[in-house]
C-alpha cells in the first residue's frame, strides 16, 4: 500500500500515536519510501484512537506538543503537516495555540476540522473561527468541515481566508465531489 500509483504528482501518508518516540521512529522508516509530505492527525475523534491518548487527545495537553513535534521533527528530511479540530470541546477551544506552537516547531502547515472532538462530526463546522485563525495564522491554513457539495465548497472558496480547503467524508459518499462545480470544457 505504500507504493506510489503512476498517475500521482504528489503523495502524502498520514499518521497518529501519543508517543512521540514511536512516530519518530515510524517517520525514520518513511525515508525509505518516496513521500512528499507527512500528516499528523491530531483531530480523529474516534474513541479507540483518543482512549490511547492519540488523535484529538493530543489538543488536552498543549503544552507537551513542544517536545512533541520537535522529537518528530529531527527524523525527517520531508514537509511535516498537522491536522487538528478546533479544540477538545467547546470550553478549550485552543486550535489558535496549537498552531503558534506548530509554528516555532517546523510544522509546515494546519489542517483544521471547524468542530470540536466533543462535536464528532455532529453539529455545523465553525467556519467563523476557521475563518479568524486563517487571517492570523503563521502558517498556511487548510480548512474542513461541512464541504458536502460542489456548490458549497465553490461558494466557501470564493469566500474564505483559508489558503486551501479539505473535503473529507464527503468524497466516501460521492467520489465525484471533485468534479462538482468545476466549469464545463
Amino acid at each position: 500500500m505504500l507504493a506510489r500509483h503512476p498517475h500521482e504528482t504528489k503523495l502524502g501518508v498520514q499518521i497518529t500515536s501519543r508517543n512521540e518516540e514511536e512516530l519518530g521512529r515510524a517517520v525514520g522508516m518513511f525515508s525509505e519510501y518516496p513521500f512528499d509530505t507527512i500528516d499528523i492527525n491530531m483531530g480523529c475523534p474516534v474513541r479507540k484512537v483518543v482512549s490511547k491518548g492519540g488523535g484529538s487527545a493530543l489538543l488536552k495537553e498543549p503544552k507537551k506538543l513542544s517536545s512533541f513535534f520537535s522529537t518528530i521533527r529531527k527524523s525527517l528530511k520531508v514537509p511535516l503537516s498537522i491536522k487538528i479540530r478546533t479544540g477538545w470541546d467547546q470550553d478549550s477551544i485552543n486550535a489558535h495555540e496549537v498552531i503558534n506552537i506548530a509554528s516555532s516547531e517546523g510544522i509546515e502547515f494546519v489542517a483544521i476540522h471547524g468542530r470540536t472532538r466533543t462535536q464528532a462530526y455532529r453539529g455545523h463546522a465553525n467556519w467563523d473561527y476557521l475563518e479568524s485563525i486563517s487571517s492570523n495564522s503563521p502558517l498556511p491554513i487548510i480548512g474542513n468541515g461541512d464541504l458536502h457539495h460542489g456548490k458549497k465548497i465553490q461558494e466557501r472558496l470564493n469566500q474564505t481566508n483559508c489558503d486551501a480547503l479539505m473535503i473529507g467524508r464527503a468524497a466516501l459518499r460521492n467520489p465525484f465531489i471533485f468534479l462538482e462545480g468545476l466549469p464545463e470544457q
